[in-house]
């Protein structure tokens, strides 16, 4: 197409009728060519916008993005394993929070808006230029150290290794294998069976723990609840009697 101040304002209104976005980062991604002849005829993008009649307020994807919204969306990302660093989010979809994050009534910075969710910038940054062996070792370091390294606690301290390892690895607990520890030894939400119930309760009877359903129940809970769960004994009574032992004392 031949450029000129006419043809690039036909074409921004045939885009905004069609119902497609006009935001930079869209159009960067999607329309280049219409962004760039717009920029170089208007001055500014914003100012193609505005020259068709449309105002520029209407488009800004990030209009919506207020503190809050920010915050509540970096955390849930860095929950997801999501890359957080700067460059990454800003080639992603998320690019307009990171656009509104950045402005002086926002935070300012993106650095500033990862800590205001509570993160550690230099933590996300050092993590993302991690290779895979990188990874593993800081996992057998932790470890050393007597670190929790269940995902639970990982994602209680808003680690960046854990959402590292997630987008490198597929899930945690195939980083903490890969690194040469029983992931089992350590999780905290335990996958119990039928099978790793009854194994449960037999090595209970041979170590001549009290069986009595008011001291399993104090003293291994997850165990006690597993066994009443319906889709496996539906109490601790015949979760006994599934073991082969003697309930009639319980």
């Amino acid at each position: 197409m031949s450029w000129n101040e006419q043809t690039v304002s036909d074409e921004i209104r045939i885009w905004h009728e069609s119902g497609k976005p006009l935001y930079s980062h869209y159009m960067r991604q999607n329309y280049q060519e219409l962004l760039a002849a717009g920029i170089r005829y208007f001055g500014t993008w914003r100012a193609a916008i505005e020259a068709t009649g449309i105002p520029y307020d209407s488009v800004r994807k990030y209009r919506d993005w207020s503190k809050g919204r920010i915050i509540e969306t970096i955390q849930r990302l860095e929950k997801d394993g999501v890359d957080l660093s700067f460059r990454s989010m800003m080639l992603s979809k998320y690019a307009p929070m990171v656009y509104a994050a950045i402005r002086s009534n926002h935070f300012g910075s993106w650095k500033e808006a990862l800590s205001a969710a509570g993160l550690a910038p230099e933590e996300i940054y050092r993590y993302r230029s991690w290779d895979d062996e990188s990874i593993l070792s800081e996992i057998r370091r932790l470890k050393e150290q007597g670190a929790d390294l269940s995902s639970k606690k990982m994602d209680e301290t808003a680690n960046p290794l854990i959402a590292t390892a997630r987008r490198r690895f597929g899930n945690w607990g195939t980083a903490v294998e890969r690194a040469g520890i029983d992931y089992n030894s350590i999780r905290r939400r335990r996958r119990w069976t039928r099978e790793l119930i009854l194994q449960e309760i037999r090595q209970l009877r041979a170590a001549g723990s009290d069986m009595h359903s008011g001291e399993i129940r104090h003293q291994h809970p997850a165990l006690f609840a597993a066994s009443c769960k319906a889709r496996f004994f539906g109490s601790w009574t015949k979760a006994l009697e599934a073991a082969g032992e003697p309930v009639a004392a319980h």
